[in-house]
């Protein structure tokens, strides 16, 4: 672990971090968006198309290129994009020569997963028909990984195209959550607070169970999900899910994973993304879109 990383854990366990997340999850804001072009660095690279119940925010780089990384937001399923997020995206397009966009999916508890999940495959075949060139990853944090997850298994149980590659950080792939280890964790993960995570789990199921692959990707069909990097924190309260989700990926037919435990990182550290260990996230990136040239 990176010095940067210890300060950044040691600095989380002293401060109030997991009483806001909390309340963000649980009284989220509407009221900033963080992805209207005038935040971004060049606003006349951004184009927003809004859709029937989704909206897709691409900017584009400077030189013309078919590589293309799809970014599923987390927040636990009602926290909007965040200035993290939209850094990501300048980094993608400003720094790998990459179009970069946001699948700006409906949250809860305005919406539940009946709606969000099909709302999200619509929404990226919109964004295919848009660019038919394109080669697409895809890359996803907390809830949005574990979204990504699902439409993963959504889109091979409909014989459609997969993303060339996808990266999850720290997906949330269990909803219900009921691992023993999870309530033994609660107290020493200095940023996720388990009560707060079970009542937004619960609006984002709406009437379907928590436990089924629509809402907690971890029991669905790992086969022929492609290839797929998987990181992690080790101090996270998610992960005893985190690990069966890499077994369950590493015995699935026709999917190829990577794994890396973070040691000591926080849950998904990619919003930091200073971080050494955040850097080695984005060079994972780099290099997928390097090997298939641009």
């Amino acid at each position: 672990m990176s010095v940067r990383g210890d300060w950044l854990l040691f600095k989380t366990k002293r401060s109030r971090l997991k009483q806001q997340v909390a309340t963000g999850f649980l009284h989220p804001s509407r009221r900033t968006d963080h992805l209207d072009p005038d935040n971004f660095k060049y606003p006349d690279q951004v184009k927003m198309v809004p859709l029937e119940r989704a909206r897709l925010i691409t900017l584009t780089p400077g030189a013309a290129t078919h590589q293309h990384v799809v970014i599923f937001h987390g927040g636990a399923y009602t926290v909007p994009a965040t200035d993290s997020h939209r850094q990501w995206m300048e980094e993608i397009a400003g720094h790998m020569g990459a179009k970069a966009t946001m699948l700006d999916f409906p949250l809860a508890p305005e919406n539940t997963a009946k709606v969000t999940v099909p709302a999200s495959l619509e929404a990226y075949a919109e964004l295919r028909a848009e660019y038919p060139d394109d080669q697409f990853y895809w890359l996803g944090d907390s809830s949005g990984a574990g979204l990504a997850l699902v439409l993963l298994q959504q889109l091979r149980a409909k014989q459609r195209p997969i993303p060339s590659a996808t990266l999850l950080v720290s997906p949330w792939s269990d909803l219900a959550m009921r691992d023993p280890e999870i309530e033994k964790r609660r107290q020493a993960d200095p940023e996720l607070p388990l009560q707060a995570m079970r009542q937004v789990a619960a609006n984002y199921a709406g009437n379907l169970v928590l436990d089924d692959p629509l809402v907690s990707p971890l029991n669905g069909d790992m086969n022929h999900l492609g290839h797929i990097s998987l990181w992690y924190g080790a101090t996270e309260l998610l992960l005893p899910d985190h690990r069966k989700l890499a077994d369950k990926l590493e015995h699935a037919d026709g999917t190829q994973v990577d794994v890396h435990e973070m040691n000591n990182m926080l849950h998904d550290f990619l919003m930091w993304p200073d971080l050494p260990e955040s850097k080695q996230v984005f060079n994972t990136i780099k290099k997928w879109l390097n090997q298939n040239g641009q």
